[in-house]
């Protein structure tokens, strides 16, 4: 087998695989729980991409990582143990992430980390990819020490036979029209400490960056609206909006948060009008509270095939589900361009480290200086991922009809 497969779990829409492939990785086997993903994976399955043909190899279905067992990967996917070079995956973030509750390790969701970690081991990877909200680098553990959920999740990966590298990405900083900050861990058996991709634009560009891409230079890309993708605010809505500028919501003026990584932008406001002359603000799950003056149609909701452009989605990219389901599936996802440079710094990187033996790692590698900083809470913080949303009630996760597939 080849030194570029993959496994791919928790793949929702296929972002992470897309880029990955567009790398020259080759995923064997995708799985998600959502069925409306599922239908996405499969809708796209065979799709020539700029570099790669979708999934092409890969064996699509809808899973429950608790109940998955790596024979069984295996067998399906048509590889053997050993074979395959890497896991990869996204865990679902609702538990740790700052636009939620924070309940992590008190929500089952935030307990899945431990069957990837299960799964690497019966599959023998030698790799691992995880991906997941920047809200889990200052999440608590048990002892309700922010940091400790990301150390107690590198311990456990290290007492599997794997030392990790941590980073926080920001997807403005690699041309995407998007200030998404995540944070991604690469999991590595023997070996040197793997590379991630290095910035090529910032917010005020310098030493030969290039300026962030503007939300305007994504949008002009795509072709004009249909009539049934216009959806304009009415009532106290429209009326709130009309009166904000650009870069602002409905309750409080948007603004940059210097108390976080990454230069992320956060909004508590449940509505929020895109400044056309910055990066998008984070594609959400709930990205249909986004409005935009667009000087043509006048107020209206970024829609789905916009928001897939500003995660880079290819635009023959499919979507199953309702439009509630396709904006929460595309604001879910890795962006696909993101994934494509750290899955090629990571190839560039395998492909001269050793194909066998291990290391026994006596103790995790230290965070970064940036991001041990970073851990440490302010007081704002502190008031919004503190006890407080610890204590709030988990919400229920509903089921979304599948009602269609919609090429973008």
């Amino acid at each position: 087998m080849a030194r570029n497969s993959f496994v791919s779990l928790f793949s929702g829409a296929g972002g992470l695989d897309i880029g990955l492939e567009e790398a020259g990785w080759v995923c064997h086997y995708a799985s998600d729980l959502d069925q409306d993903a599922v239908e996405t994976l499969t809708a796209n399955k065979g799709r020539r991409l700029a570099r790669s043909v979708a999934l092409n190899e890969a064996f699509v279905e809808r899973a429950d990582v608790r109940h998955s067992m790596g024979r069984d990967i295996l067998a399906k996917g048509g590889i053997r143990r050993g074979d395959v070079t890497l896991l990869a995956g996204g865990p679902p973030c609702q538990s740790w992430s700052s636009a939620g509750h924070q309940h992590g390790f008190e929500d089952p969701r935030g307990q899945l980390f431990a069957d990837f970690v299960r799964l690497a081991g019966e599959l023998d990877v030698r790799w691992l990819v995880f991906e997941n909200v920047r809200g889990l680098l200052t999440a608590r553990g048990p002892d309700g020490v922010p940091g400790t959920a990301l150390q107690l999740i590198r311990a456990k990966l290290l007492s599997a036979g794997f030392q990790t590298a941590v980073t926080l990405l920001n997807a403005a900083d690699f041309g995407l029209a998007q200030r998404r900050v995540r944070l991604f861990v690469i999991g590595y058996r023997a070996g040197d400490i793997p590379p991630f991709p290095v910035a090529t634009h910032g917010k005020d560009p310098v030493d030969g960056l290039k300026p962030w891409m503007p939300l305007r230079a994504c949008l002009s890309t795509l072709s004009p609206l249909a009539e049934d993708e216009v959806i304009r605010p009415s009532g106290k809505l429209a009326h709130d909006l009309a009166l904000v500028s650009p870069g602002s919501g409905v309750k409080s003026p948007g603004k940059a948060e210097t108390t976080r990584p990454g230069g992320h932008w956060g909004y508590k406001q449940g509505a929020f009008v895109a400044d056309l002359a910055v990066p998008a603000r984070t594609v959400t799950a709930s990205a249909q509270q986004d409005w935009v003056k667009d000087p043509v149609l006048g107020l209206r909701r970024l829609c789905p095939r916009e928001c897939a452009a500003i995660q880079t989605f290819p635009p023959t990219w499919a979507f199953a589900g309702n439009r509630t389901s396709q904006y929460r599936q595309i604001g879910n996802a890795v962006p696909p361009r993101l994934a494509e440079l750290v899955g090629k710094s990571l190839l560039d990187h395998v492909a001269s480290q050793p194909t066998s033996g291990a290391v026994h790692h006596l103790a995790l590698l230290p965070l970064p200086d940036e991001l041990a900083k970073a851990v440490r809470y302010t007081a704002k913080e502190e008031a919004r991922n503190g006890q407080s949303r610890r204590a709030a009630a988990p919400r229920r996760v509903s089921r979304i009809p599948v009602l269609r597939t919609t090429a973008i």
